[in-house]
């Protein structure tokens, strides 16, 4: 095949840059059980969009995941960017990237990790930087992954075991009020919130916590809505932001928003840009 012109907004560097650091500081900030169920989330929601067809054409063979797969695992930080670039070049369609590259290699590090043939060390640089890439490529995947989506404003969602709900009612009828469609997720387990909102494509996500003992799953919930919503702005609010105010860096954050005053105001700023 015939080599293509890589256009010149291919990889998002400083979206690839920040998912990066997000890894680091979760490893710094977050005990070692937290940083698996991250992991697991990245393999869970990448091979979760991998078909059941796979012998398309354009589709890789199992070499070719097996060597993304070594170069996930290997210590060459740029070895698995190489060999997406190339297939980038090579013409494969970025839609086939996630649905086929990323979402097999994804599905083969859980097999291996389930298998005990790399270790959790392994898997959480691999993931880390699975996760760059899919971040790195935000701006191309997103209209495959939001096609045939209602759009909506926003979503307030609560954090899954999460019981105070007072405060997430008061700020979705304040914008409901102000002629906003909002949506409200509360009282929802992981994986059903995520489900939900994936029939949705938001402007802006708001994840609220108040429990200082909740970090673990606010990074859990952002980590995943990222996955499922690449171009929306994600904010956390509530009184966690009391106990850490690091919290935005360390779960990937593009904000945090402390008071309804300034919250109406930023999402209003998004609301207003072009899509």
């Amino acid at each position: 095949m015939a080599r293509m012109p890589m256009n010149e907004r291919a990889f998002d560097d400083a979206e690839y840059a920040r998912a990066e650091e997000q890894f680091r500081r979760v490893r710094e900030h977050l005990p070692e059980v937290a940083v698996k169920e991250l992991s697991r989330e990245v393999v869970k929601r990448l091979a979760f969009r991998m078909p059941k067809v796979t012998h398309r054409p354009d589709f890789p063979t199992s070499d070719e995941i097996d060597k993304l797969c070594a170069a996930l695992l290997s210590g060459d930080r740029i070895a698995a960017d190489n060999l997406i670039i190339e297939a980038r070049q090579d013409g494969v369609e970025v839609e086939t990237i996630y649905i086929s590259f990323l979402a097999a290699a994804a599905r083969r590090l859980g097999e291996k990790w389930d298998a005990d043939e790399i270790t959790f060390v392994d898997v959480t640089l691999a993931c880390g930087k699975l996760f760059g890439i899919m971040r790195g490529l935000r701006h191309l995947m997103a209209p495959s992954i939001h096609a045939d989506r209602i759009e909506r404003p926003a979503m307030f969602a609560l954090v899954p075991g999460e019981t105070h709900t007072v405060g997430i009612g008061i700020a979705t009828d304040i914008f409901r009020r102000k002629g906003w469609e909002i949506d409200m997720m509360v009282g929802l387990d992981h994986d059903t919130l995520l489900k939900r909102s994936d029939e949705r494509y938001y402007r802006a996500i708001i994840v609220v916590a108040n429990t200082d003992d909740l970090l673990d799953r606010v990074a859990r919930l952002v980590l995943a809505l990222r996955i499922s919503h690449p171009l929306t702005h994600i904010f956390v609010a509530g009184n966690i932001l009391d106990h850490y105010p690091e919290i935005e860096g360390v779960v990937g954050a593009d904000g945090v928003i402390k008071d309804i005053e300034e919250g109406v105001a930023r999402l209003e700023e998004i609301v207003e840009l072009p899509a």
